[in-house]
């Protein structure tokens, strides 16, 4: 993983997120795919609908690294 590189980086743009188990909500560690909600300074903010939802059911994460070609991002 490289440290977050802003440049393509524009709201609204669809990646893929890898995402550890949450004890809290019970959410499986995987890959999920979102989109980019905010920027601020080296933080990302990726919003991950829920599968069978409406778009206005999900959850917001946040990233500050991703890989060489800026499509996979790491998670917290």
């Amino acid at each position: 993983m490289a440290t977050l590189d802003m440049t393509g980086f524009k709201v609204g743009k669809r990646v893929r997120v890898k995402l550890p188990y949450c004890q809290y909500t019970g959410r499986e560690a995987g890959t999920y795919r979102g989109s980019i909600e905010y920027i601020k300074g080296d933080h990302v903010g990726i919003w991950v609908p829920f599968k069978g939802h409406g778009a206005a059911d999900g959850f917001l994460t946040g990233a500050a690294r991703i890989n060489h070609n800026g499509v996979w991002i790491e998670g917290r």
